[in-house]
């Protein structure tokens, strides 16, 4: 059950009382992490150095713009959210905390909208 107190560490703003069941959350959110930074990388090297992907030039584009605002999700949302459950705590400050809850809000839209592009595109 959430509390009302104005502390914002992983057991009230997740709701997590169990260490393993903490850990496997984090252990989730490094898997989640690590295929995403791999695979966004592959994308955007693949694209750029050796033009492996043979479409469209504009299609090829969306797909760059796909893989960076999912990158940017990654670093902004995924990487502190793993980190803290680790930490048990919030170790990034006011800043980044922010920039993280509104990143998402940003970058999932802007990553949508891309989808759209490239579907209505053909």
């Amino acid at each position: 059950m959430l509390s009302d107190s104005p502390d914002l560490s992983n057991k009230t703003l997740f709701g997590i009382q169990n260490d393993s069941v903490r850990y496997t959350w984090a252990a989730y959110n490094l898997f989640i992490l690590l295929s995403s930074l791999l695979g966004d990388s592959i994308i955007i090297i693949s694209s750029l150095k050796y033009n492996s992907i043979k479409l469209h030039k504009f299609i090829v584009v969306i797909i760059r713009h796909i893989a960076v605002c999912d990158l940017i999700v990654s670093l902004v949302t995924v990487f502190p959210r793993t980190v803290s459950l680790l930490a048990d705590g919030w170790v990034f400050g006011e800043t980044l905390k922010y920039f993280a809850a509104y990143g998402i809000y940003y970058f999932n839209g802007a990553g949508l909208l891309l989808i759209c592009a490239m579907t209505s595109s053909k």
